[in-house]
């Protein structure tokens, strides 16, 4: 059975050190754009879940050299040049807004709605909020970097990668996942 993956736009880890593997992950309340509530990781427990994490602009820049490769290969059910499988999953992508942004939220994600392409806004996850917790519970050290974080069905961390997209760091996303069907 494959897995459900779920792309958080905050921050992806280079190595499974980086975030607490074998932890679970933390409660974290989020809206799709269409203003619905979502938790993760009760949302998705029960499969094998892929979070990504972005909460700067740097690593949001970063985070969308993702969404092309990531679409292709875990939301396209076809295989492409990608997706050398086809994945049974569905992807979130989800933007945090903290700080002093977070007083215009509702205007930041509106922009995020316009500025998603259509096929992509059914997995998109906004969080308006204090990250600070979630930050040292997740052990994100680098705000400029998106992180990805795969859960197992249980939604302990399993995995963690970061940084912009390579072929590589797809790979070892695809292998995580797959040595855990």
């Amino acid at each position: 059975m494959k897995h459900l993956i779920v792309f958080i736009s905050i921050v992806f880890a280079a190595s499974s050190a980086l975030a607490q593997t074998g932890k679970p992950f933390p409660n974290f309340q989020t809206k799709k754009l269409t203003g619905q509530s979502f938790t993760l990781p009760d949302s998705v427990k029960g499969k094998f879940t892929i979070i990504g994490i972005a909460f700067s602009a740097k690593a949001e820049e970063s985070l969308v050299t993702w969404y092309e490769p990531a679409y292709q290969t875990f939301i396209q059910k076809k295989k492409t040049m990608f997706a050398s499988e086809v994945y049974n999953v569905n992807t979130y992508f989800v933007a945090v807004v903290t700080g002093s942004n977070k007083v215009s939220g509702d205007a930041i994600v509106k922009k995020i709605k316009q500025n998603t392409q259509k096929e992509l806004q059914a997995y998109v996850l906004t969080y308006i909020g204090e990250f600070a917790s979630y930050k040292t519970m997740l052990n994100i050290t680098e705000k400029d970097e998106p992180y990805f974080f795969i859960l197992d069905e249980r939604g302990i961390i399993a995995h963690v990668t970061k940084g912009k997209y390579t072929a590589a760091k797809l790979a070892e996303i695809e292998q995580a996942v797959s040595d855990d069907e």
